[in-house]
């Protein structure tokens, strides 16, 4: 059973997460906008008015999501502490801690550019041409691995919900005895060596 402090985080894990995932989604949608469908290329021909509407966007939405994931870092850090669950019990929330953490230094880096997008963008007037590298590096950064890191975290939610490699103490139990059942351990003896040895010797 998760204590109430354990149940608190979890909530505010969960809460968080949703609207972190939420407007990850929502400034790919925006950001769909700059992009030709079929090919990896900035749009041309796109009026100016619009163009700065959709840096507006994507700004104050990097900024939503940047304050979300920070509340979901520190929820799930703390949860994993005050939880206290078996991970020999529990080793789909090691898999979901592993996802979830080995991204870290992908988003921190990623949230960098964000903020470097958006202080570019309070400048008067905008520097589009700025504006369009740093977007350009945030969605090509290390060849995808943010995409990668996005079907990541929903995998975590597959996991969390199904929770497979679950086990019970009567489970973990079990698995101990037929361990001791069928293994072999050896044991030196220092007198039957030093025999061994004598008979050899003779």
């Amino acid at each position: 059973m998760l204590s109430k402090t354990a149940k608190f985080w979890l909530f505010l894990l969960i809460v968080s997460a949703i609207f972190w995932l939420g407007g990850i989604n929502i400034r790919a949608i925006i950001g769909n906008d700059l992009l030709n469908y079929d090919e990896f290329s900035f749009r041309t021909g796109i009026p100016p008015d619009e163009e700065n509407w959709i840096f507006r966007l994507l700004s104050f939405s990097s900024l939503f999501i940047m304050s979300s994931y920070a509340v979901v870092l520190l929820s799930a850090i703390v949860f994993l502490k005050s939880s206290k669950l078996n991970i020999k019990e529990n080793a789909w929330l090691l898999m979901c801690a592993i996802l979830f953490f080995a991204f870290v230094p992908v988003e921190i880096y990623t949230y960098y550019l964000d903020i470097k997008f958006y202080l570019l963008y309070l400048q008067n007037p905008p520097n589009h041409d700025g504006l369009l590298k740093i977007f350009g590096e945030r969605i090509g950064f290390l060849k995808g691995v943010p995409y990668i890191a996005v079907l990541s975290y929903y995998t975590i939610i597959l996991i969390a919900v199904f929770r497979p490699l679950h086990k019970t103490k009567t489970q973990l139990e079990e698995e101990k005895k037929k361990e001791k059942e069928y293994s072999y351990k050896y044991h030196m003896h220092e007198d039957d060596d030093l025999d061994i040895i004598t008979k050899e010797n003779q």
